[in-house]
């Protein structure tokens, strides 16, 4: 069977993308080398500017009633805090949840998937315009392949730039219960790092941190330590870790992370999401980038498909929307991912931020997109 559209990768960005082309009548191959449900690091709040989109991605999502997040709270060590409306807000929802409703949505429409199983190889075949991707013991060919592999792709896409980070950071993810308000997204810093905090379903809160490798490294690569040596130092991160009741047997954790900016298309395969760049969670819209990037793929491939756009459009015209809707956020997100790791400038920044509450609100505006 040769399929419309391969899709190396069934997290977030390729379930999208695999259930709204479907949805336009293509048939799809999702590659994926995981199984579900599962849990993945991630602070799990995801920007309004997603959420007509989701749902008409997936309607049972209606079904799962779901925090509206609209206060923004930011805290340093020390007595320094700030508080500021959210105006577009969003919602909380686990990645284990999610996943495993997009995952039966895909199925229910007919997407075909290989789980379990790791794309080793993709060759454009030299006499056709279709492609050859290799597993372990099966191939398969499509007339597109994406991939949506996520951070740490085995297909990476160039990267747009030589001056990129090389910084490595580590994170880390637990679930929760404890009284707090569900309508506030909370950041809490530390040294060599922030810590998030938001309810998603069922009463339950994500509490998820990103830190500086060489701070692991320097409590002795203990997550415990790390926790009690430079977590504990913000008075609000030490009250939720002695009063919360942790849900998950061990956290989950995800080392090697850089925050980079790839070519979108690489050797005539399509990166979405965070296979094409990281943007740093400190902004909390790394969900709404996948969901964006799968909504605007989705009717560009379909274009190309019905024979409304020629391949050479097809890659400009994606092209062009990934830089000109990612690269500045990726780059903002990248700026205040390096600030945050500096308690003392999160301290000026809540400073500035109580004398001029509209740069505030401005700055967080940066970090969204329109809704769609």
């Amino acid at each position: 069977m040769i399929f419309d559209v391969a899709i190396i990768g069934g997290g977030l960005a390729g379930l999208a993308l695999a259930i709204d082309l479907r949805k336009r009548g293509h048939s799809i191959l999702v590659i994926e080398k995981g199984s579900y449900p599962r849990q993945k690091v991630c602070g799990e709040y995801i920007s309004m500017e997603s959420y007509e989109y989701l749902n008409f991605l997936c309607p049972s999502l209606k079904d799962h009633p779901l925090p509206r997040i609209n206060t923004f709270f930011l805290s340093t060590l020390g007595e320094k805090e700030f508080t500021t409306p959210l105006d577009l807000g969003g919602f909380g929802i686990s990645r284990y949840v999610l996943e495993e409703l997009l995952y039966k949505e895909a199925l229910g429409l007919g997407v075909l998937f290989e789980l379990k199983t790791k794309a080793q190889e993709v060759k454009k075949e030299s006499d056709t315009e279709r492609y050859t991707i290799q597993t372990l013991s099966k191939s398969f060919t499509a007339r597109i392949v994406c991939n949506a592999t996520g951070r740490k792709s085995n297909f990476e896409a160039k990267e747009s730039t030589s001056n990129q980070t090389a910084t490595n950071y580590v994170g880390v993810k637990y679930h929760l219960r404890i009284a707090r308000d569900a309508s506030q997204i909370e950041i809490h810093n530390f040294e060599g790092g922030y810590c998030g905090i938001s309810n998603i379903e069922e009463g339950k809160s994500c509490l998820c941190y990103i830190v500086n490798a060489n701070i692991l490294k320097k409590a002795g690569n203990s997550i415990a330590e790390l926790e009690k040596e430079y977590l504990y130092q913000n008075k609000n991160l030490k009250r939720i870790f002695s009063e919360a009741e942790f849900l998950l047997k061990e956290p989950v954790t995800i080392s090697g992370i850089k925050f980079s900016i790839k070519k979108p298309i690489d050797n005539g395969v399509y990166f979405l999401g965070d296979s094409a760049g990281t943007i740093a969670p400190i902004t909390g819209n790394g969900m709404s980038i996948c969901l964006r990037s799968a909504f605007k793929l989705s009717g560009f491939m379909d274009a190309y498909l019905s024979n409304e756009l020629s391949k050479r459009e097809l890659i400009k015209t994606y092209t062009h929307f990934w830089n000109a809707e990612f690269s500045a956020r990726i780059r903002l997100s990248r700026y205040f991912q390096k600030l945050s790791e500096y308690p003392f400038l999160t301290k000026a920044s809540i400073y500035t931020f109580k004398v001029f509450p509209t740069l505030a609100k401005a700055i967080i505006k940066l970090t969204h997109g329109k809704p769609f």
